[in-house]
């Protein structure tokens, strides 16, 4: 049998206080209190919900109390009472200071009385029901989150004389970007970078829906122009507003990088130029309204130490204080400066040049990078 929610009675006049238990003592368990001193005794009672409480007690006041019960236990609402109509507007200015639920003058009816009380209790049970669910919809996107994070590559990827790595930022919980490294058994490397226009719940939901269509056209065949045109006409669920940018390529042992870029941000190319090179778009982005659009494959041949970096556009589209975007060529002359660094600690210096860029701004897109590497030779992968 559930227990009668406890109310604690604090009120020094016996005929009042007779009252309010024969009103209140059929629906509720309360527990009565002549003095500040009983009152504070009942408190760690189990159960206790509401205290009704007269502003004037003979060892204290009721506005005093009130302070004590919120600083003890903040979880009970208080309901003052006074027998006093001199100075009201002053007493409900100090019951509104001492966050009371509500402030009554006696004598009052008892149809109030408990419409009150079960009011209270009422958007208690309201309040602790949204808090559950606030703290099991922060443990379901928790659990999202980690799950999002484990379908990325971990550490670096290592296979046919190449490297990759990469590194997610989501600017919510959740992200709508996603970058992904392979080796594929029919002879290369394909990696891809994958960012839907929006962030959160509902972006991440559409990533998914996006990497389960790019895996199934990677499958089937791994060549770039197989997969994107997959993507494109398969991609139904990309109605408008919603679009993806993607970059989709693959890496031979003898250092041809073959790839297809769906409207998203160029590539840079670092190699033995001063200044990395972009590598521009070679196709409309994926949205239902362009699938049957023609999207064109490039091939460019990196030389050992050659790297590739892309990128989502959080990286570059990412403010300062004076709300001045860090741009691609911010990005490309970052980038340039890490050409002698391994590439782990290259990614994390560009995004530790990007927190710099930010001074404290919080991310306002996802941000995803994915390095590649042409190494000396040929290396077991690490996929």
């Amino acid at each position: 049998m559930t227990p009668l929610p406890a109310i604690l009675l604090v009120e020094d006049d016996p005929g009042m206080r007779r009252a309010v238990e024969r009103v209140l003592g059929p629906f509720y368990a309360v527990q009565a209190a002549t003095t500040v001193r009983e009152a504070l005794a009942l408190l760690s009672r189990p159960g206790l919900e509401v205290a009704l409480i007269d502003v004037q007690l003979p060892d204290g006041d009721g506005y005093a109390l009130t302070r004590t019960i919120q600083q003890r236990q903040p979880e009970v609402d208080v309901i003052l009472m006074t027998g006093s109509s001199s100075g009201s507007d002053e007493n409900l200015y100090r019951a509104l200071e001492e966050n009371a639920f509500y402030f009554l003058y006696k004598p009052f009816e008892r149809r109030v009385l408990l419409a009150l009380v079960e009011r209270c209790l009422r958007l208690k049970r309201e309040r602790r029901a949204k808090e559950a669910f606030s703290r099991q919809a922060q443990a379901d996107l928790e659990q999202a989150r980690r799950f999002q994070h484990s379908l990325l590559p971990r550490g670096t990827v290592s296979a046919l004389g190449w490297k990759a790595e990469g590194r997610f930022r989501p600017c919510d919980a959740l992200g709508g970007d996603f970058y992904q490294v392979h080796q594929d058994l029919r002879g290369s490397l394909v990696f891809s970078l994958s960012d839907v226009v929006g962030h959160g719940v509902s972006a991440a939901m559409v990533a998914g829906m996006v990497r389960s269509a790019l895996d199934a056209a990677r499958r089937k065949n791994p060549d770039p122009v197989h997969v994107i045109s997959e993507v494109a006409t398969g991609a139904d669920f990309l109605s408008a507003p919603r679009f993806v940018t993607l970059i989709y390529g693959q890496l031979f042992a003898d250092g041809r990088c073959r790839y297809g870029n769906a409207g998203h941000p160029p590539l840079l190319w670092l190699g033995a130029q001063p200044a990395p090179r972009e590598l521009s778009a070679t196709g409309p982005l994926l949205t239902s309204s362009l699938a049957s659009l023609n999207r064109r494959v490039e091939e460019v041949h990196l030389a050992v130490g050659d790297r590739l970096l892309l990128y989502s556009d959080g990286l570059f589209e990412a403010r300062d204080a004076a709300d001045r975007e860090l741009g691609i060529p911010g990005v490309a002359e970052l980038f340039g400066e890490t050409r002698d660094l391994p590439l782990g600690e290259a990614l994390d210096r560009l995004l530790t040049e990007l927190a710099r860029h930010c001074g404290g701004r919080p991310l306002e897109d996802d941000v995803t990078l994915l390095l590649l590497e042409r190494t000396s030779q040929a290396e077991e992968t690490g996929c």
